[in-house]
């Protein structure tokens, strides 16, 4: 974003809803990341500690900038939608 204004978490999404939301397998996304399924469902569940040119590779996959990515722990995620806190 040009603009240092902080996109509030109930706009972004996680890894696995960016995965569905283009109509990717598992596998298919796994193999354009160029990582293993298993690292997939990993990084699906926990990407509090993805490295940056990793990043970059799932903006463009995706088609979506990494501010609008949620980086973190999935459940995490629920409770901070659940709470409404940022």
């Amino acid at each position: 974003m040009t603009n240092k204004q902080k996109i509030p978490n109930n706009l972004k999404f996680t890894l696995r809803s960016l995965r569905v939301r283009v109509g990717m397998k598992q596998e298919q996304a796994a193999e354009l990341l160029g990582i293993s399924v298993m690292t997939l469902r990993a990084l699906e569940r926990d990407s509090s500690k993805i490295d940056y040119s990793m990043i970059l590779k799932i903006e463009e996959i995706y088609h979506i900038p990494q501010d609008y990515i949620f980086f973190g722990n999935n459940t995490a995620f629920s409770v901070i939608l659940k709470n409404g806190k940022e």
